[in-house]
């Protein structure tokens, strides 16, 4: 544990010393995923897929804030989705307007889970968004995750869109279209049930990290993963929602395990350690259980370098 410990004390001063490289790599990083992802699922337009495109839009990402980042998806989305049918387009920009408004203005502070989160379900890792939020984050991001949802959705009902219009330009013809996509998502049960095993992950992880037991970190990412394996495999069989079962057994047991990573890199408790305090005031009186957070000092080595010639020579 020492070793891990100082191997994470150094990888955080390194971020600190080379925060103003680093973070650049990985936006670009996230934003070349990202595109390549859109690409994959919705490349309609050759001129958009090339390498040269991706590491362009990735590369002005890099320097931007990440609203720029979720800016070019959405856009580099609609292109797509244009050059197979303008009429498409038109209903895609609406839910994406939509999504991306209702995000702005209840959960501005989690907007890049817009991109992260359809990126995490291309990985079948669905449940590392709710987990880590859980043990990091607050309620609010809920808010954040229903739209992110719904875009990775959203891909896979565009796409079926698209084949049933297949560029036709009559006025029926689109009405048919655009009442397929509002249909599919409003009566989408996977997506339903998404949500639900994101919300209740959530809160399964945050509700058991907020208890004031020893090691309620773990207890929450156990819980929260043993959420999801209950509401997608067995929401499934009783919603009748096709669902891939290895798939999600696997992707549980990897969203769980990076989770411990994320809770690592965040902090550590000393359990060994904890000190029960009491006092009072005017009003009330206090018992606190103070449980302090582990961490290691780098031990510094000085190093004497002894010239055998010279001491020989004194002699």
């Amino acid at each position: 544990m020492i070793q891990l410990l100082l191997i994470r004390d150094s990888i955080k001063k390194v971020l600190q010393k080379y925060n103003l490289a680093i973070i650049p790599v990985l936006r670009f990083i996230t934003a070349f995923l990202t595109f390549m992802l859109i690409n994959g699922q919705l490349g309609y337009n050759e001129k958009f897929t090339s390498i040269s495109m991706m590491v362009l839009l990735s590369a002005a990402s890099a320097f931007l804030p990440m609203g720029v980042t979720v800016f070019f998806a959405g856009a580099l989305m609609i292109l797509h989705i244009y050059s197979a049918s303008m009429f498409l387009s038109l209903i895609f920009i609406v839910i994406i307007t939509i999504l991306y408004f209702m995000l702005m203005r209840l959960a501005p502070g989690y907007s890049l889970l817009i991109i992260a989160i359809p990126v995490f379900s291309f990985f079948h890792l669905e449940a590392l968004i709710p987990l880590a939020l859980g043990l990091i984050g607050a309620p609010i991001a809920i808010f954040a995750m229903v739209p992110g949802i719904i875009v990775s959705v959203l891909f896979g009902v565009i796409k079926e869109a698209i084949k049933m219009s297949a560029g036709s330009m009559q006025i029926e013809d689109n009405l048919q279209t655009y009442i397929f996509v509002i249909k599919s998502l409003i009566e989408n049960k996977l997506m339903m049930l998404m949500i639900v095993a994101a919300v209740v992950v959530f809160f399964a992880t945050y509700i058991c990290r907020k208890l004031a037991v020893s090691h309620s970190y773990i207890l929450g990412i156990i819980s929260g993963m043993i959420a999801n394996l209950l509401v997608m495999i067995v929401g499934g069989l009783i919603f009748e929602v096709k669902t891939d079962i290895l798939w999600v057994l696997l992707g549980t047991i990897i969203s769980g395990l990076l989770s411990f990573v994320v809770q690592f890199f965040k902090y550590i408790l000393d359990y060994s350690s904890i000190e029960h305090l009491q006092f009072d005031d005017d009003d009330y009186f206090y018992y606190v259980t103070a449980v302090p957070k582990l961490s290691v000092t780098t031990p510094n080595v000085n190093i004497l370098k002894i010239n055998g010639n010279e001491e020989a020579g004194k002699e």
